[in-house]
């Protein structure tokens, strides 16, 4: 049976969560860059696409409000550098404004004096060919010229957040004729092994959770939960529990506040409402039922185990924040 939607409606009425929905498709992130009179300029943006093969023709757009609308639109090269899974802070300089963005970065000339970032996945010299209107966005061809491929795992960006590429496990069980890998933790980082497995339980209890009809997505499930075991926090104290940036933590936030789950209140600290703390009480009963599915065949003892040493974990890094907090003054 189909479910209903979480959001719908005319983008023109509901522009946030108009945002929301196509935050849905994931892309990877690029940095744009050209050079016009001798000033090189650059711009993070994941509207890149390829268009065709023969010839070969990429597009992408500009905001008409960017500062370096002017240069794109009369530039007669740009590059677009596809960037790898180590460079958010490449990609977070890049989409703020200021002067010189290129000044303490070591980037070579592409076509038409355009950078070219190091340590990208991927890079496309290209030729301006043709513009396109676009609404609040001009729309600009470029027929490539040169482009370069490295072996480096991509940035990807989905739900207003950064991520990365994972196999999928339908995709192992076909690769393996059905039969599970071993997860092999000789020599495994830690925290990948934790990212793995919270990955592997997140992803069949978001499923579950679908099927349940509780009618959050899974981000908005964390939010409530978050605010559930920080009370009276603002949602910038929130931020690690979510792994989100501010604007997407914010449009998730909104999407509670609307829904009558969360409020508010003139010093930014978010609380639950009464139907705030059923709907929690509802997330938690459906979690522990279906974490014992998940956890099965591991021992009371090796569960207790990895219980107490997160637990330690996250009471460390709880120490810290309150000891921050009190050489601050808050």
């Amino acid at each position: 049976m189909t479910k209903a939607p979480v959001e719908c409606g005319n983008p023109r009425d509901e522009g946030a969560g108009f945002r929301r929905s196509l935050g849905e498709f994931a892309t990877g992130v690029t940095v744009i860059t050209t050079t016009v009179d001798g000033v090189s300029y650059g711009l993070t943006s994941n509207s890149f696409a390829s268009v065709s093969l023969n010839p070969p023709l990429v597009l992408w757009s500009i905001r008409r409000e960017s500062q370096s609308f002017a240069a794109f639109e009369s530039c007669s090269h740009f590059a677009v550098n596809v960037l790898a899974h180590d460079q958010i802070a490449v990609s977070q300089h890049f989409a703020r404004s200021g002067p010189d963005k290129f000044a303490d970065l070591a980037v070579s000339a592409g076509a038409g004096g355009a950078p070219l970032l190091n340590d990208v996945v991927a890079s496309f010299e290209c030729r301006r060919v043709q513009t396109y209107e676009g609404g609040d966005h001009l729309i600009l061809l470029g027929e490539v010229e040169t482009f370069r491929r490295y072996e480096r795992p991509p940035l990807i960006f989905a739900k207003g957040r950064y991520a990365v590429t994972a196999e999928h496990p339908e995709i192992t069980a076909l690769a393996t004729g059905g039969v599970s890998r071993r997860v092999n933790a000789e020599g495994e980082v830690l925290s990948n092994l934790l990212i793995r497995a919270y990955s592997e339980i997140a992803a069949e209890l978001e499923k579950r959770r679908m099927e349940s009809g509780l009618g959050l997505s899974l981000m908005q499930a964390r939010l409530l939960r978050a605010v559930s075991t920080s009370r009276d926090s603002t949602l910038e104290a929130l931020l690690p529990e979510l792994f989100l940036d501010f604007n997407a933590s914010a449009n998730v936030l909104g999407s509670l506040v609307a829904l009558g789950l969360i409020t508010v209140d003139d010093e930014k600290r978010v609380s639950l409402t009464a139907a705030g703390e059923t709907c929690v009480q509802r997330i938690v009963h459906h979690a522990r039922a279906n974490e014992a599915m998940l956890l099965e065949g591991i021992t009371e003892e090796e569960l207790a185990t990895v219980t107490s040493v997160l637990s330690r974990i996250v009471a460390r890094r709880d120490h810290r924040t309150h000891v921050r907090k009190s050489d601050t003054g808050q």
